[in-house]
């Protein structure tokens, strides 16, 4: 394509003369200056009226689809991919919803797939996207062809596509991006190996778990959860033990999603078997690792697992930390439910006078809710009093429920529900844990 005198809509562009520029795209009759102008609005993203945005966002699909020019239809593909306002996404979709076999009519081709091999970036970026959506397992060989592609937006789509369809036979090919000069096509890569699931794919998310490079360590650990299965336990337990802090974070909190997402018939089993593979490797780190989790401003359930895991940990730890203590003994007052009774559970299993103090401590000031309060007093009188409660008295407290996991509190919590339900009637909307 000849250059052509575009330099006016450089002075355009330099004004934000946006409407000006999509004049220029829909009725040059010059394809460079609808290309140049396609080019420019892709680098203006003026903050205008929102009526002003869709008329180009619009305008630029129309232009991917109809223009007679292979280069102002990419030039308008990509100015929609700067734009991030949604119209590729309509493009995609249009294209995966229809059979990959029978693409939409403007695309000119045989099938979605032979995008892939055109000279276009854009043209590859989005038959990359959109048989990823389609979930067709027919184009993954065409997709791991693209893996190598210059483009970093092609290669990133074709791995995600390829996680999406979830094609064992892509396992080799994905394992080989997870050294790719870019984050972001190792992420994607790790992340696409994680919802394959296979045990094959964890072999092949096993290297990059013990890679010398710290990015690349970070990246699988933190994809370990998404196999919803123990397979990856020990990849974890060695990410508690790495040399990189920040690998031991990410396997702390991954440790804790893995546990957040055990299903509800395997949720005693598999707190049993982390607990049992976290003891036995006693990581010195972990318990640093879940304090700094719990400083932060976590959700619920991140806060709840974590204070189960850390009490599991202080429980088999000689003389816990004063500052495990601490952390365990504030979290009776965590605005969840189950976290403050994970925290009154671990607590009734500990024992010292450090225990004993913070509890008072906690007691006497001012600031705790009255119902934390009563659950710091009820473990206080029984590490205190000789003849104290019992912890079968403890359990069976009506306000205060032991819970050694959501599914035990659960059905507690059911079976007190019930009891107070007239004439035995089952209250159809008993509480459920979330997650």
């Amino acid at each position: 394509m000849r250059e052509g005198d575009t330099a006016f809509l450089y002075e355009l562009a330099r004004e934000s003369e946006e409407l000006k520029l999509l004049e220029y795209l829909t009725e040059a009759e010059k394809p460079i200056i609808r290309y140049r102008a396609a080019e420019l609005l892709g680098g203006l993203n003026t903050g205008t009226s929102e009526r002003v945005q869709e008329r180009i966002g619009r305008a630029l699909l129309r232009t991917a689809r109809t223009d007679e020019s292979d280069d102002v239809r990419a030039a308008a593909i990509d100015a929609m991919y700067l734009r991030s306002e949604g119209y590729l996404d309509q493009l995609i979709d249009e294209v995966a919803g229809a059979d990959l076999e029978e693409p939409p009519d403007w695309m000119a081709v045989d099938r979605t797939v032979d995008w892939l091999e055109t000279e276009y970036p854009e043209f590859r970026l989005v038959a990359a996207a959109a048989a990823g959506r389609a979930g067709d397992e027919n184009a993954t060989k065409a997709l791991v062809d693209v893996f190598t592609d210059s483009d970093v937006r092609v290669r990133a789509n074709a791995v995600q596509a390829c996680g999406k369809i979830g094609d064992p036979r892509a396992i080799d090919a994905l394992a080989e991006r997870l050294d790719d000069p870019q984050e972001r096509v190792r992420r994607t890569a790790a992340a696409a190996l994680a919802s394959i699931g296979t045990d094959r794919a964890v072999e092949a998310l096993a290297p990059a778990a013990r890679s010398d490079s710290e990015s690349v360590r970070v990246i699988a650990v933190g994809e370990l959860d998404r196999f919803g299965s123990l397979e990856p336990l020990s990849l974890l337990i060695d990410g508690l033990e790495d040399r990189s802090e920040l690998v031991r974070r990410t396997a702390a909190r991954t440790l804790i999603e893995l546990i957040a997402n055990a299903p509800a018939d395997r949720s005693h089993e598999i707190r049993r078997e982390i607990a049992d593979a976290v003891f036995e490797a006693s990581s010195p780190d972990l318990t640093t690792q879940l304090l700094a989790i719990l400083g932060g401003n976590q959700p619920a359930y991140v806060r709840r697992n974590a204070i189960w895991l850390l009490g599991r940990v202080a429980e088999n730890e000689s003389e816990p930390g004063t500052e495990v203590l601490e952390r365990l003994v504030e979290a009776l007052d965590d605005p969840d439910e189950l976290a403050a009774k994970f925290a009154l559970s671990a607590l009734n299993e500990l024992d010292g006078p450090v225990l004993i103090d913070r509890l008072r401590t906690f007691v006497e000031r001012d600031g705790p809710s009255e119902a934390a309060r009563s659950k710091a007093e009820l473990v206080l009188r029984k590490k205190t009093t000789e003849s104290g409660p019992s912890r079968e008295a403890v359990t069976n407290s009506v306000e205060f429920t032991y819970v050694s996991e959501p599914a035990d509190y659960t059905a507690k919590k059911r079976e007190r529900d019930g009891e107070s339900t007239a004439d035995g009637e089952r209250d159809s909307r008993r509480e459920s844990v979330d997650r």
